[in-house]
């Protein structure tokens, strides 16, 4: 756990910070105190607005478009419109619903491109 240079109002010892979820704890290893806030840096909190346009990796274009309509819900044209213009499957959303996105179409064998560059990990840890 990194170190703040806050020091303990319990006891004057260095804090130690950790992240929990949306939460950011400090505490105590000497005396034991504890405060948990808000993580400021998490994504839930970035209202950056992102474009999101989905990719095939190592499927068909075929299995694209089936995977993409039904993952999705619009009907096969829709897909295959989406995947062939190059349109967006989702514009102006926050990281969190990127987040959602991936990891409704990774699975699926889609991957995400997001503009502007997209500054979260796409990964289970979310």
């Amino acid at each position: 756990m990194p170190i703040t240079d806050s020091p303990c109002p319990q006891c004057g010892h260095p804090q130690a910070t950790r992240t929990q979820g949306m939460s950011l704890i400090a505490e105590c290893a000497h005396c034991g105190w504890m405060v948990a806030t808000t993580n400021p840096a998490h994504p839930f909190h970035d209202r950056t607005p992102y474009t999101v346009r989905a990719r095939p990796q190592g499927i068909t274009r075929a299995t694209a478009i089936a995977r993409l309509s039904a993952t999705l819900g619009t009907g096969v044209h829709a897909a295959r419109a989406i995947l062939d213009q190059d349109s967006p499957v989702a514009e102006n959303v926050y990281a969190f619903e990127v987040i959602r996105l991936h990891k409704l179409l990774w699975p699926q064998g889609l991957s995400l491109q997001v503009t502007p560059e997209f500054p979260w990990e796409l990964d289970d840890s979310l």
